[in-house]
């Protein structure tokens, strides 16, 4: 049976608007906050191999019409821009070009902002979806959830789509709520329009946000109705145009989204318990697991049949998701990024019950007000720790340094962080990049093989320099390790990196 109500008896923010206001702008104050602190250092605080490959596109979009640059710097910025290939629309780094080119100077920071900003809006926009399933007490705590958790602070300023991606998909969320309880067709125009984006953004959310779709339109229309729905067919349409337009035009027409679909499907894995162990990791490392088991009870909280099977759908669609990319799911915490908003939707279920349940009220909700004030005052702390300790500015002097050792037209191959996108970056100077021992770990798990005498030796074909800034990494590769060793001359060496010199091998300075 469908619960009650929950206005019948309201509670803490429920009752008191006032308070319900503060609540929401102090959350969103403190939100910003920790998101605007230490704004301008290098974007190495999370996953800088994505957010640098964004700052190279974005930089070769901006330089492409900066003609008071030199034309090598022009020329470099472009060439590395194009050779990266695509992943998604670089919707980001368009518009960290453009902001570029209407500031005058290209500052990392600007696309910080922008992440920080569509997240910003996302959480809005969560706070409207949690009130409208459920009430103020819910809103509150679902934004005060999306807003401070230290690792979506970190994740909500970073220089790549998934930032937009997690807003569009709440608005898609917020709409199709709406036509859930109205069956207007602007909310229908709007759900579809905002999940279609949400998956041209990134197309790994489409399955929480098509579980959902299906699910909430059959449950309210049933099998036979929903075919002949015009607002059904105008979500479906709209949410899939996006994507298939993009798909054609990268697949047929430029020919780049090819690799794109190729390491990424692995079933074997599903029968490893270390593959479940690392994604349970992973949700606990980005989610908090005790969040994630509080929002699988919340389902059973809401107050419709519909809208318990809406919270399920998205539960059921991550599910469908992380076997599908069962690799990623398990290696890359940012990957469950879709998840945050519907945790936050299910733990605030759990607390608009506990509001309710609470027998003393005036006690209960000084109380209720306390847990929330330290969980917003802990979490900002540890964001703002995190973020003061940690500090980018000698890494940005170092590869600025490092560029300086070699000749403009030295051929250099590395071991170094980030597939050498920090030289490119910083140095401008291009490294081609060795493969790690866990790129080679994800070929063979694809089924391919190698001998890496071969492959070192046609790698560095025509390269002058081997350069290594990760010697643990070097170590993990002892084949390619005792090559370099054995055969190639140390140019230089220090703390920090190791030079070989690939142009003179030592068996023929022994001739």
């Amino acid at each position: 049976m469908d619960q009650p109500e929950l206005h019948n008896d309201p509670r803490l923010f429920a009752r008191y608007r006032w308070l319900y206001l503060a609540a929401v702008v102090l959350i969103f104050a403190v939100g910003l906050g920790i998101r605007l602190y230490d704004l301008t250092d290098a974007p190495l605080d999370f996953h800088p191999t994505r957010q640098l490959y964004s700052a190279i596109k974005a930089r070769g979009m901006y330089y492409e019409q900066l003609e008071t640059a030199p034309q090598w710097q022009r020329d470099f910025a472009v060439q590395q821009w194009q050779v990266q290939g695509l992943i998604e629309p670089p919707i980001m780094e368009q518009l960290a070009a453009f902001t570029y080119r209407l500031v005058g100077q290209e500052l990392l920071w600007i696309p910080r902002l922008f992440a920080i900003f569509f997240w910003t809006i996302g959480g809005l926009f969560l706070l409207w979806t949690a009130k409208e399933l459920l009430d103020e007490n819910a809103a509150v705590f679902a934004l005060l959830y999306f807003m401070v958790m230290p690792y979506t602070a970190a994740a909500s300023r970073a220089f790549q789509p998934d930032p937009l991606m997690v807003s569009l998909m709440i608005i898609a969320l917020w709409s199709l709520v709406r036509w859930m309880h109205t069956q207007r067709m602007r909310f229908a125009v709007l759900a579809g329009l905002f999940g279609g984006f949400a998956i041209f953004i990134k197309l790994v959310v489409v399955f929480p946000i098509v579980a959902a779709f299906v699910v909430v339109t059959l449950g309210q229309l049933g099998l036979r109705n929903v075919w002949r729905n015009h607002q059904v067919w105008m979500m479906g349409v709209l949410a899939i145009l996006p994507y298939a337009l993009y798909h054609i035009y990268g697949m047929y027409i430029v020919h780049q989204l090819q690799s794109q679909f190729s390491l990424r499907f692995f079933p074997q894995l599903w029968s490893d318990p270390g593959f479940w162990l690392r994604w349970n990791g992973m949700i606990s490392q980005v989610v908090g697991f005790e969040f994630f088991l509080a929002a699988l009870v919340g389902i059973a909280l809401l107050r419709t049949r519909l809208e318990r099977a809406f919270l399920a759908a998205l539960f059921g669609g991550y599910f469908v998701y992380g076997l599908a990319l069962s690799y990623h799911i398990s290696s890359h915490d940012y990957y469950q990024l879709p998840l945050v908003p519907v945790v936050a939707l299910g733990v605030a279920a759990v607390f608009a019950w506990v509001v309710r349940s609470v027998q003393e009220k005036q006690l209960g909700a000084l109380l209720l007000s306390f847990v929330l004030l330290y969980m917003l005052a802990i979490n900002a702390w540890d964001v703002r720790v995190a973020l003061k300790r940690a500090h980018y500015k000698n890494e940005v002097a170092f590869w600025t340094s490092l560029s300086t050792t070699f000749e403009p037209g030295d051929r250099v191959i590395g071991i170094t962080q980030d597939y050498g996108y920090r030289m490119i970056y910083w140095g401008w100077h291009y490294v081609e990049n060795w493969k790690s021992s866990a790129d080679f770990a994800l070929r063979e798990l694809d089924g391919q093989e190698f001998d890496m005498e071969k492959e070192f030796y046609n790698a560095i074909e025509g390269q002058d320099f081997f350069l290594v800034t990760q010697p643990d990494e070097l170590a993990h590769q002892p084949k390619v390790k005792q090559l370099l060793t054995d055969n190639f001359p140390v140019l230089e060496e220090t703390d920090n990196y190791l030079i070989y010199d690939l142009r003179q091998p030592v068996e023929k300075q022994a001739e």
